[in-house]
């Protein structure tokens, strides 16, 4: 297709990801990376590039708010995590990524590792194509007692001292008490990133104070702060500490989401990678214990986002993509809307708002996308079928007919 600087889509059944009720024969108009205008009764400037979109849904593209891009493969073991060189899983992370925009995500936030910026910059540079929007961290911050890997040695998972290639090497910086913490963040920063990430696994985390720096410092240069955590005292620490997202948020309480509604904090579910484990694990040799603690926590995390829905929290979708292999063979990072819909009482229109307009608050770009509102990124899809009947059809790749990021066609099918 010729790309033009005008373009009209028209036609289709517009669903603009605010939550408002889809308009039939939608038209948008787009003028080379934005939104110009929406409605039905559009003048079609001369020239401009007409998309027949008619029976067809037109959406905004979808946002995967946590994911990362580690590279790993179905079969990998554990020797393999720790043995496989970073430059291989940087390789795969190139197609792994690629795939999400080939699914429909035209916005991904990488949560972890420095593949994410070598990617974002590998775009910048015009080295690589066909990708989504990345927006990433650099190096997650965590405690001695907190890292991704218990009782691991620090060479093995703090990126200042790693010693060999593999994952987790240059996941993490460790840093305890106050210095420490401004020292690892400016570190972080200076990297690339583009938002701070904290890692606090289970019931190990920093203290308030040590949470406020990192906050603070993250601050002073108009950075926000993501947390990992499993656990509801963590999640009010971080909350108070003034950190944005709370990401996968297992067994938060209804207080810890009263306080984060009065905040603006954004709760972001991960469902489709423990569905993965418990559903391919059996093949791919995952153990028993894992298998069953991927089903402990599938249903406490289905417990706690359907109180955070009813508690009025708001939800965004991440996955974990690229950070549990098994998700591209179970059939992709769509299928998060589906176990919303499926386990924890979302409509299919409150899951395609939480994949757009919310996932753009948790990438902090709800300014520039996650919509269809005029002066923002024309970041669209058409879908062949209607998935507020079906939600799974966004998971059918043959039926996104087309991905457009900022104006341009970069998928047609």
């Amino acid at each position: 297709m010729v790309e033009s600087g005008i373009k009209v889509i028209k036609g289709g059944r517009l669903i603009d990801g605010t939550g408002a009720a889809p308009v039939d024969n939608g038209m948008v108009l787009i003028e080379n990376t934005k939104i110009k205008a929406i409605g039905q009764d559009i003048p079609v400037p001369d020239g401009a590039q007409v998309i027949d979109a008619t029976s067809k849904t037109v959406m905004p593209g979808l946002i995967d708010a946590h994911m990362h891009c580690n590279g790993p493969r179905p079969e990998d073991t554990f020797h393999d995590t720790i043995s496989r060189p970073r430059e291989l899983r940087l390789i795969k992370a190139i197609n792994d990524t690629r795939d999400c925009l080939l699914s429909g995500f035209t916005t991904v936030k990488s949560c972890g590792g420095m593949n994410g910026i070598y990617l974002k910059r590998a775009v910048s540079e015009g080295s690589l194509n066909k990708m989504p929007r990345l927006f990433s961290t650099s190096y997650m911050l965590t405690s001695t007692i907190g890292n991704p890997h218990p009782y691991m040695p620090e060479e093995y998972v703090d990126a200042r001292k790693s010693k060999h290639d593999g994952h987790p090497g240059g996941l993490c910086v460790f840093c305890d008490g106050l210095d420490e913490c401004i020292k690892a963040t400016r570190y972080a920063i200076t990297r690339g990133a583009d938002f701070v990430k904290i890692f606090a696994r289970g019931g190990s985390c920093f203290n308030q104070e040590e949470l406020q720096a990192i906050v603070r410092t993250s601050a002073d240069v108009d950075k926000f702060v993501s947390i990992h955590t499993e656990n509801s005292e963590i999640a009010e620490r971080a909350i108070i500490a003034g950190v944005k997202t709370i990401d996968h948020a297992t067994g938060v309480e209804d207080r810890v989401v009263e306080m984060g509604n009065k905040a603006g904090v954004i709760f972001v579910s991960t469902l489709v990678c423990l569905e993965a484990i418990i559903k391919c694990g059996p093949g791919a040799g995952r153990s028993v214990q894992e298998l069953e603690w991927a089903k402990r926590f599938l249903e406490v995390s289905c417990m706690t986002y359907k109180m955070i829905r009813r508690e009025g929290g708001t939800m965004a979708i991440g996955t974990d993509y690229g950070g549990e292999s098994l998700i591209r063979v179970l059939g992709g990072s769509a299928i998060e809307l589906e176990l919303l819909v499926k386990y924890c009482d979302f409509t299919p229109m409150e899951a395609i708002v939480s994949a757009t307009k919310n996932a753009a608050k948790a990438c902090f770009l709800e300014e520039q996308t996650g919509t269809i509102e005029k002066g923002k990124w024309a970041d669209l899809l058409v879908i062949d079928g209607n998935p507020l009947e079906e939600i799974t059809i966004l998971q059918q790749k043959e039926k996104i007919k087309m991905v457009m990021l900022e104006g341009k066609v970069e998928i047609e099918r």
